[in-house]
């Protein structure tokens, strides 16, 4: 088992913190300066969102260069940069679930920093650190010679997976954008995390797993459409499109591991009915 380096995840991690800090801090303020207005239907992008953009780049340069300094990496093949820039290479697969933590720590904020406040603030900034660190940590042991150990650590970026889909999901919901401006969002966001799910490799570009993941994309925007003309709150529809997300990854895994059998279909079809279910009783009665 390869020795994790807390010496570097640690300061990474409180970097991106310092830096969220810093964005709810501007967002917080009513004066908080505008960059750009691109249309009536979307919203106004602020320096907090430069910011964010930042941080991602920042967390996911650090998040490729821990798994490339992982033993298991140095002879696989990674994809490499175009051009000029040929020899350098790339593990874009460690950089979905860090970047995507930060994008959905920003939108958890800016859902609830009016209801929960100063609370929103703390809680955010907690959630976001443990989330990060433990995403780092659980993408080090994936990589790891044992099968038990990667077995673990594969759970734990599950875990982190669905969560980061629910915030994102809800907070797309939540925004009340056109239908097609929401399925658009909902594809962005439910193909990457779909592919960290599903990917067998750190590169890889199997035409099966493409059409998985198109097949998931337009699912997921479809019902997102659906959700966009349906009577029920953000939180009822993250948690459906979740509960659909789940059931279309864990079906494709189970197809993919040779472990589809009509009992575990049985069990996929009955959550997506349960929550189904639940979502009409809460948003009709």
């Amino acid at each position: 088992m390869n020795k994790i380096r807390f010496d570097r995840i640690l300061p990474l991690t409180s970097l991106v913190a310092l830096g969220l800090m810093v964005v709810f801090l501007l967002e917080s303020n009513p004066e908080n300066p505008l960059v750009a207005r691109i249309s009536n239907d979307l919203p106004v992008i602020s320096v907090a969102w430069l910011i964010i953009a930042v941080l991602i780049v920042v967390i996911s340069t650090g998040a490729d260069l821990f798994a490339r300094s992982h033993p298991q990496l140095e002879h696989s093949t990674l994809l490499r940069l175009p051009g000029r820039l040929r020899n350098i290479e790339i593990a874009p697969l460690f950089w979905i679930l860090p970047s995507l933590a930060v994008v959905a720590a920003f939108a958890f904020f800016r859902l609830f920093r009016d209801t929960l406040q100063g609370g929103a603030f703390v809680l955010v900034l907690l959630t976001s650190g443990v989330l990060l660190t433990g995403t780092l940590v659980a993408q080090h042991y994936d990589l790891d010679r044992d099968p038990a150990v990667r077995e673990k650590a594969r759970i734990g970026l599950q875990a982190v997976a669905y969560l980061v889909a629910f915030g994102l999901f809800s907070a797309i919901l939540h925004t009340r954008y056109r239908a097609l401006i929401t399925a658009v969002l909902i594809v962005c966001t439910s193909v990457p995390l779909a592919y960290r799910l599903l990917a067998r490799s750190v590169n890889d570009h199997r035409w099966p797993l493409t059409i998985a993941l198109g097949v998931v994309g337009a699912i997921l925007a479809e019902a997102s459409v659906i959700l966009t003309y349906w009577p029920a709150t953000f939180l009822v529809g993250g948690t459906l499109l979740l509960a659909l997300f789940y059931v279309l990854v864990s079906t494709l895994q189970h197809a993919e591991a040779g472990t589809l059998t009509v009992r575990v279909g049985w069990e996929l079809a009955g959550l997506g009915t349960l929550v189904l279910g639940v979502l009409a009783v809460t948003t009709l009665w």
